[in-house]
């Protein structure tokens, strides 16, 4: 019984440290943003650096295949290329803490679509998370009041990152199947690299003209909201389990707004802090009674990001 206690105990502490620093992204690309980068830059050199470190992870242990290139993973890729293109951008204009809170949305929206990809069974929760989701971020945008606060680019930006992160988590559900998740993280790298290049640059000659700082807080974003987050949350997973990990991950858009609160000096209003309450409340409600098998599901294909 200690032993399974000591085992809990620590996946729990490496899953809850896998949320903080997934939680830093918003933070680390905000800093990005003061150094002179753009969503461009930042997200060119963040899957940049991710590619090299997971490549020489996986390589100096030994851990399977470097790439897993299939169609799906292309797809997924794309998908996950999209979200990252748009929670940038959203980034721009809206605090850390409500661009992450409305990006986690996903899991409900991830919910809703598996009763049609995946023929799962129907629960009346689901609609009743989705309804809880959809008021809190009508609250958070200020339309219910009439007093819009918030940008309306960067809240359709912010929900257009969480559509496509749904499809992204929807079609890892398939890829997981025949792929090792360390292996799809490094070929989503790679592919979001190859994407991003094109799109923003015609040449790879603006590394040249980086600051050290620059250089810094991307590498710090490759470390903490790839590498490691990606790491630990899988060794809590392999501790506790995908359904329990599942539970305690959505400690991430907390952390996010309490590091944003402390670090970038953020506040919420009330109407704000309503709406941020109500998305926890359907992100809860959905990812908490969801049966092992279908947290399972979502929570293999969350961790790479």
């Amino acid at each position: 019984m200690l032993k399974n206690g000591s085992r809990g105990l620590q996946g729990t502490v490496y899953i809850l440290f896998s949320a903080l620093m997934y939680a830093t992204l918003p933070i680390l690309v905000k800093f990005a943003y003061l150094a002179g980068l753009g969503p461009g830059d930042t997200l060119l050199l963040r899957y940049f650096f991710s590619f090299i470190l997971l490549a020489g992870f996986i390589k100096l242990l030994k851990r399977g295949r470097l790439l897993s290139l299939s169609f799906l993973v292309i797809g997924q890729g794309l998908c996950l290329a999209g979200s990252s293109l748009f929670y940038f951008f959203a980034l721009e204009t809206l605090p850390a803490g409500i661009a992450t809170v409305i990006f986690f949305t996903h899991p409900v929206i991830v919910a809703v679509l598996s009763l049609f990809a995946f023929k799962e069974k129907f629960a009346p929760r689901l609609f009743v998370g989705l309804a809880l989701a959809l008021s809190g971020i009508l609250l958070i945008s200020g339309l219910l009041g009439g007093k819009q606060t918030l940008p309306t680019e960067g809240l359709v930006w912010a929900l257009l990152a969480c559509f496509c992160y749904a499809f992204y988590s929807l079609i890892g559900q398939k890829t997981l199947a025949d792929n090792g998740a360390l292996s799809i993280t490094a070929t989503l790298s790679l592919l979001a690299l190859l994407i991003f290049l094109p799109f923003f640059y015609s040449g790879v000659d603006f590394i040249l003209h980086l600051t050290p700082q620059q250089i810094l807080v991307t590498l710090a974003i490759a470390v903490f909201n790839t590498l490691l987050a990606v790491l630990f949350f899988l060794k809590g997973v392999q501790k506790v389990g995908a359904a329990r990990a599942s539970l305690m991950s959505t400690a991430e858009p907390v952390f996010c707004l309490l590091l944003a609160f402390i670090i970038l000096g953020e506040g919420l209003t009330l109407p704000e802090l309503a709406g941020s309450g109500l998305v926890f409340a359907s992100m809860l409600l959905v990812v908490y009674n969801r049966g092992g098998k279908s947290a399972e599901r979502q929570d293999n294909c969350s961790a790479p990001r």
